[in-house]
């Protein structure tokens, strides 16, 4: 009898190990590169290193996934998130809604959690209203917001990611945009909730039961087919006819944390297993490299226009860039190859305007410098001014006898027409110094003249 329980033991073992073998093998055999889905971007989430992308730089429409931004505006909007919210008259019922009628009271975090679990398209459009009044105006601050967040491929239109042709982002802008949010905790506590109550309204005595349209967090009870994933932590879903199926997922392990950025699936539940295989293969198979190892290089050099005259440099300002946090993750081929050979980094350089024009103050942010591989972003670090750079109107001009200088000082500012006033002074100044030195020369010669005739005087 003993003998038959540790056979049976041993069979159980086997099978087991069997099982955990041909799971190893399933994720070594996996590429990212087998799923179809045409927007992709994984990113790791303390980095923002890119481990995987597709597409990642083309437009693509949203969908709810806009619903992100909206939720980390309201977060930071400074508003008690436990004041109560009356929606008013104008209600969306489009597309997925949490449900309420007209004149209903909520807290404002209600209206939060209703917007990213159930993704209703009328609480976020009851959020953008309360914070900034209308939702034109709210998207003026998404767009801001974005353009702050290095979005530089994206335009809102509407809170809660209804169809617009022109609200549109790119994978690798909603990665950034998620990266940011992540760090607000109470964004992750919302965004990875599996389930919210409501509680009764002045209108709906029964309140609100929220279930999260997440599959990697949530399982409904009536769903087939369970698309769980034990190392999920967020973040949106998202569908239109026009975006198709979306997902921004993040999970984490051992540690580490990463962000998955899908759009423009076909069917719907393609997304939820595709993400698993994706964050499978990412943690099995990244590894991490400090960029400081790899002697890059630390600073560019460019011109500023508009330099004061006296500027030590002649306008010339070295720009640093800061890579000393930065740490790449990718994958272990990636990592081997830029070890053995760093110039295989290529790196982009984008300042925040065309032209850097003075006065530019040491430690201002000038841009970012983006480092890539194969086409695939690895990380991006800030530009920052080395040095101050003072501009014309500050210059300082040395007479041609060399002894006192004339200071050229700015105009009073908010003086009307002063910008054209300040080069009519500033032409007239070099008019009157040219005539000035036209005069001294003349009188030079006349001397010389005198001179010679007193030498040799005529016979």
């Amino acid at each position: 009898m003993k003998t038959n329980k540790i056979k049976f033991t041993s069979v159980i073992l086997t099978v087991i190990s069997l099982f955990f073998a041909l799971c190893t093998v399933s994720y070594a055999d996996f590429s990212p590169a087998d799923i179809t889905t045409p927007h992709i971007v994984l990113m790791d989430a303390k980095s923002g290193s890119i481990i995987y992308e597709k597409a990642a730089h083309e437009q693509a429409y949203p969908a709810s996934t806009t619903k992100i931004m909206t939720c980390i505006l309201a977060l930071e909007s400074g508003k008690d998130l436990n004041e109560t919210v009356d929606v008013g008259e104008n209600i969306e019922t489009s597309g997925s809604v949490m449900g309420f009628i007209r004149r209903e009271e909520l807290r404002f975090i209600d209206l939060i959690y209703g917007m990213m679990l159930v993704s209703g398209n009328d609480a976020a459009q009851a959020i953008a209203e309360h914070i900034a009044g209308s939702e034109s105006a709210f998207a003026v601050m998404m767009n801001e917001k974005a353009a702050e967040l290095g979005m530089n491929d994206t335009h809102f239109v509407k809170s809660n990611g209804l169809h617009d042709d022109n609200h549109y982002t790119t994978a690798y802008d909603m990665a950034l945009l998620t990266k940011y949010a992540m760090q607000n905790e109470q964004f992750r506590r919302i965004v990875s909730a599996e389930t919210y109550q409501v509680e009764p309204t002045n209108r709906d005595s029964d309140g609100y039961f929220l279930e999260n349209t997440n599959k990697l967090l949530y399982r409904s009870p009536e769903a087939e087919e369970s698309y769980l994933y034990s190392a999920a932590t967020g973040v949106k879903t998202g569908s239109t006819p026009r975006a198709k199926r979306c997902l921004v997922a993040s999970a984490e392990k051992n540690g580490e944390e990463l962000i998955l950025v899908l759009f423009e699936d076909e069917a719907d539940d393609y997304r939820f297993s595709s993400a698993k295989q994706l964050f499978e293969w990412a943690f099995e198979n990244t590894e991490s490299i400090n960029a400081n190892e790899l002697s890059l290089e630390r600073t560019i050099t460019r011109q500023v226009s508009n330099a004061s005259f006296s500027d030590s440099q002649n306008g010339q300002l070295a720009i640093n860039i800061n890579i000393d946090n930065a740490i790449i993750k990718t994958d272990r081929d990636t990592i081997s190859a830029i070890k053995a050979d760093p110039s295989l980094i290529s790196v982009s350089i984008e300042l925040n305007s065309e032209e850097l024009t003075a006065p530019i103050y040491e430690g201002t942010e000038l841009g970012v410098a983006k480092y890539s591989y194969n086409g695939s972003t690895l990380f991006t670090a800030p530009l920052t001014a080395s040095r101050t750079v003072m501009d014309i109107s500050n210059s300082t001009y040395t007479g041609p006898s060399g002894e006192g200088s004339i200071i050229l000082e700015p105009l009073t500012q908010g003086t009307s027409g002063s910008g054209w006033l300040f080069w009519v002074l500033l032409i007239i100044f070099i008019i009157v110094l040219f005539i000035f030195m036209r005069m001294s020369a003349d009188r030079k010669k006349r001397r010389r003249r005198r001179r010679r005739a007193y030498r040799y005087p005529s016979r």
